[in-house]
């Protein structure tokens, strides 16, 4: 089974898919409409992945199960609860342990009652093939795949070298990279400039598919992901007017804080740490549509397109999705308090006056 596909195999409640982006929400839900329909033949692969918990075939009073404790512990889909080199499920003992592992206090007669109703909750048919067919979940891999696993992109090494960012601020930016609440296109692009997967066309002439890798925006320097998104000429107007919105959106913060921002740094990644009188989130947020504008117009201008006024775009861009978030937040499903944090605190460029949202930018 794919990484990711279990989730096909899960139902989640409307109101706990509210934490993705828009477009997994709707894909979801279609699937559920559509499963209600279908009749999945499941191979043995598919039956030993199968999800434990959220699972409608795995139901305790018609209900199906949520144990957080046995979540944390690992112990999150049928094969974790089988044998790996002989067919059947572990006994007591071994569940107790791998609880005790990270919940040492748990009550060990809990865990074992709560396991035997897991038990009797699988289907009699996935039991039968537990108790005869045996999976071999690692059988296609190698050391080689395990080593490949383990080392860092080639991506996170460049930005390690250009920025000397250690592997705790990392972790920080792929939650920058991760919002759920941003569109999804957002998402890919931020992913792609942390992995330097970009096709730049300083890549297209070195795997042929360019004669010259000039930068189609300025025409006059080789144009790499760093280039792209801080040192073309053309994006000079643009660079001076986000300076003058982090002016603003910075104005009440700790000086020490913002001693320790780097302009490149912030452009790429964003903020990934919190200042008090900051509203992270938001500044986030609008680095992440800076990013989008200046990529989009690139690939405008080398579509043969004319080009366009990149401050006047991001504008437009910002409170397009600003807007629509308030109508979907607030109008829609009643969680004001959300947009409040992530768009309105401590934000002096977008304000909510008599249901209506006033930009100053």
């Amino acid at each position: 089974m794919n990484l990711g596909l279990e989730v096909l195999f899960i139902q989640v409640p409307h109101c706990e898919l509210k934490c993705l982006p828009i477009v997994y929400i709707e894909m979801l839900e279609a699937w559920y409409v559509l499963r209600r329909k279908s009749e999945l033949k499941l191979s043995v692969e598919n039956i030993y992945d199968q999800p434990l918990f959220k699972n409608p075939e795995i139901v305790l009073k018609d209900k199906p199960i949520l144990w957080y404790d046995f979540i944390n512990a690992g112990i999150v889909s049928l094969k974790d609860i089988c044998y790996e080199v002989k067919t059947g499920f572990l006994p007591d003992c071994a569940i107790v342990e791998i609880i005790q592992n990270v919940f040492e206090n748990s009550n060990v007669k809990n865990v074992i009652d709560r396991y035997h109703c897991l038990i009797c909750a699988i289907p009699d048919d996935w039991k039968q093939t537990v108790q005869s067919e045996l999976h071999y979940r690692n059988a296609k891999n190698n050391n080689r795949h395990f080593y490949d696993i383990c080392k860092d992109p080639c991506g996170i090494e460049m930005w390690k070298t250009l920025f000397n960012i250690d592997d705790n601020d990392f972790s920080k930016i792929w939650c920058n990279v991760n919002l759920f609440w941003k569109p999804a296109k957002f998402i890919e692009l931020d992913y792609k400039i942390l992995h330097n997967c970009i096709f730049t066309k300083s890549k297209f002439k070195r795997i042929g598919w360019s004669d010259d890798d000039l930068c189609d925006v300025c025409g006059s320097e080789i144009e790499d992901l760093v280039h792209m998104f801080i040192n073309c000429d053309e994006l000079l107007e643009f660079h001076n007017y986000l300076s003058e919105l982090f002016v603003k959106l910075f104005e009440n913060c700790d000086s020490d804080g913002i001693s320790g921002v780097q302009s490149e740094h912030l452009l790429l990644f964003g903020l990934n740490w919190k200042m008090k009188g900051v509203n992270d989130s938001f500044v986030n947020f609008l680095l992440s549509t800076a990013r989008y504008c200046i990529f989009r117009r690139r690939n405008i201008i080398m579509n043969g397109k004319t080009n366009v006024n990149l401050v006047q775009f991001f504008k437009y861009t910002l409170k397009h999705y600003v807007i629509y978030f308030y109508v979907y937040m607030c109008q829609k499903y009643k969680m004001h308090f959300l947009f409040e944090k992530k768009f309105l605190l401590d934000n002096p460029l977008v304000k909510e006056v008599d249901d209506d949202i006033i930009f100053k930018l």
